[in-house]
């Protein structure tokens, strides 16, 4: 749990205090900024491979959603069940982050679930899929995914015991 005060739009109109953390999360970039004052910054986390907002992309087309993922898999994400479907957090040292796994994993599971080979072409999946499928891989994997995102900040948190604020920012920063 967070002991900083943390500020996001929908969160508090209010500024943030220095020194601080920013979680900077899009289709591009998935960060974790180190910030002791304006203009005075340290990425201390970064993603190895895909961008979060990049894998909430390719998830939201396996699954038959529309562009972009992060909307369209929150709004899904609302009639599924987050536990239905137990998906990998990646294992990587530090504060790097990995969301290409995590593609590839719900690919899998989409698969097994519909009990079709790992050949069967990922743009096809959508078809045999049903409603409350798509609901509970939506919500599965935005648990997931933000789980990981907090398990690496409160990492960070941990490390950088003078912070006294987090910032989110960034376009998936506006996901539900």
């Amino acid at each position: 749990s967070f002991k900083s005060h943390i500020y996001a739009n929908w969160l508090s109109d209010q500024t943030p205090t220095f020194p601080l953390l920013s979680l900077v999360i899009s289709g591009g970039h998935t960060q974790i900024l180190y910030m002791p004052a304006h203009n005075d910054f340290q990425i201390i986390g970064t993603t190895r491979d895909d961008a979060i907002g990049e894998c909430f992309d390719k998830v939201a087309k396996i699954l038959g959603l529309p562009y972009p993922g992060g909307p369209s898999i929150a709004k899904a994400a609302v009639e599924g069940d987050k536990n239905k479907y137990k998906l990998p957090h990646p294992k990587i040292d530090g504060l790097d982050f990995s969301f290409s796994g995590l593609k590839t994993a719900v690919l899998r599971a989409v698969q097994k679930e519909l009990g079709l080979p790992i050949s069967h072409p990922s743009h096809d999946l959508k078809n045999h899929l049903t409603k409350q499928q798509v609901a509970d891989f939506a919500a599965s994997f935005q648990k997931t995914a933000i789980d990981i995102l907090l398990e690496k900040l409160s990492e960070a948190q941990q490390s950088h015991p003078d912070v006294k604020s987090i910032v989110f920012a960034g376009g998936v920063s506006a996901n539900r």
